[in-house]
């Protein structure tokens, strides 16, 4: 069984895999009585479709996943609410052969902190987030029709992926 560590999450970390969405560390662009704002910290590109809002609920499991898919056309965002969660992320080879998964070694899995986002790039293989310790949500945006006509998906339940805390 391949086993992977859980790797915090950083920006350069993360860079081969997509995009990491946090408190910036530059000043606001605007502020007022209880509230900062930050513009356009990250784009979501599209395609001239709209996107999809997707809402995904987990509770805690094994900390194994035997499946992944990956979206050629688009980016997904997954945003966390009520608390963290593990993204696992293998990388995005062989796009000529879309259901191509790579070694299981590849993937990597991160802390989602709540606060936080990632914005996969397309082609980037990736599961459901795992819940850790206690159920929460997860916002998925996803171009429209991604879903039905832009999702490969391969399964691997001989050989299971475990995360290691």
């Amino acid at each position: 069984m391949i086993q992977l560590a859980i790797q915090e999450l950083t920006d350069e970390a993360f860079a081969r895999f997509g995009t990491l969405i946090a408190l910036p560390a530059r000043a606001p662009d605007a502020t007022g009585a209880g509230w900062q704002w930050w513009g356009e910290i990250a784009l979501l590109a599209g395609d001239g479709r709209p996107f999809g809002i997707g809402y995904l609920d987990l509770q805690p499991a094994e900390l194994r996943f035997d499946w992944a898919e990956r979206h050629m056309r688009s980016a997904e965002m997954l945003i966390p609410t009520g608390g963290d969660c593990l993204v696992y992320v293998g990388p995005s080879d062989d796009v000529e052969h879309p259901e191509r998964l790579p070694a299981l070694d590849r993937f990597q899995a991160f802390r989602l902190r709540q606060g936080q986002a990632v914005r996969l790039h397309p082609g980037v293989w990736h599961g459901a987030p795992l819940a850790l310790d206690r159920p929460l949500n997860v916002v998925v945006l996803l171009l429209q029709g991604s879903g039905a006509a832009d999702t490969s998906v391969v399964r691997f339940a001989e050989t299971p992926v475990e995360v290691t805390r």
